[in-house]
């Protein structure tokens, strides 16, 4: 099968992306495909025409998961991988993705929206009844990118700053005392869940894609099952094809709690979503296989 895998674009998680790429490039040259590897940096995809089977997206970020490139794409023509635009413009802003499932009835935490145009004083005012231990996020970015978690009110103000570099919103939420998880799926089907134990104080972007410490555990049958299902179901009502991943919290009372839908997932030697193929029995390259062929009904 013919295969242009597009990795890089021009958001902060580029690098992490033109990994994610060369990694599944290599799986599935491995597998005894013709694949190129193209970057939207370089070329403009809604001109690119080709004889490709089909098209594996891999760009992180803004550009690549916000709906931008699958538009892009449709105009093409080309076939690929993944959500609609609609859905990933949908599921790359965490505002409106917690307000659909919370409408839903599915756990989100609580939050509140602030804006780069408000004074310190004003923010502080509206967290309040969030508690002292708050995370402050960028509303449209991923890769733990300007996010941070705060342990006290006095971090606000640097909380805030690093937030408002990538974003004039930021998304304040409680936070969920317990453990973090995430669940990887292959069109809806969930793969098993993984625990993230990170050597440091949480799970940021260096123990994502560089720190060997980071440990990951998979949770017992019965868990992984309840968590899969409550994933099916987050990436149904978001309209989430493809390969996604799921970001959970679970506390102390075994209660989980929605983070983040994530549509295009890294595929890195650190990514989660390899490491729950891996459990499942799947190489990097079968599962991008799999996908492939139910997408285009090849055998």
């Amino acid at each position: 099968m013919k295969i242009l895998v597009l990795a890089g674009g021009t958001s902060a998680e580029r690098e992490v992306s033109l990994d994610s790429g060369a990694c599944v490039t290599a799986a599935l040259q491995q597998r005894g495909h013709n694949v190129e590897q193209l970057d939207p940096r370089d070329v403009d995809i809604a001109d690119l025409s080709g004889d490709w089977d089909i098209v594996f997206p891999l760009v992180h970020g803004t550009g690549g998961e916000d709906g931008v490139l699958q538009n892009d794409l449709n105009k093409s023509g080309l076939p690929y991988i993944g959500s609609s635009p609609e859905a990933s413009a949908l599921t790359f802003d965490k505002i409106r993705t917690n307000e659909l499932l919370r409408q839903h009835g599915l756990a989100v935490p609580e939050s509140v929206v602030v804006r780069s145009d408000q004074s310190l004083d004003e923010i502080r005012e509206l967290i309040r009844p969030l508690g002292e231990h708050f995370v402050t996020k960028p509303p449209r970015q991923g890769s733990s990118v300007g996010i941070t978690i705060a342990d006290s009110i006095e971090q606000l103000q640097t909380a805030l700053s690093l937030a408002f570099q990538y974003d004039s919103e930021c998304l304040v939420e409680r936070f969920i005392p317990g453990r973090e998880v995430t669940v990887a799926l292959v069109d809806g089907q969930p793969l098993p869940a993984i625990r993230i134990v990170p050597a440091v104080a949480w799970y940021d972007y260096e123990s994502k894609y560089a720190d060997d410490r980071t440990q990951y555990l998979f949770e017992d049958e019965a868990t992984s099952h309840s968590l899969g299902e409550l994933a099916k179901q987050a990436c149904a009502l978001c309209g989430v094809t493809g390969i996604a991943r799921i970001d959970l919290r679970v506390d102390e009372n075994e209660s989980p709690w929605l983070l983040e839908v994530n549509t295009i997932p890294g595929m890195t030697s650190h990514s989660l979503v390899p490491k729950a193929a891996a459990k499942a029995g799947l190489s990097l390259g079968e599962l991008c296989e799999a996908v492939i062929r139910a997408k285009t009904g090849s055998a």
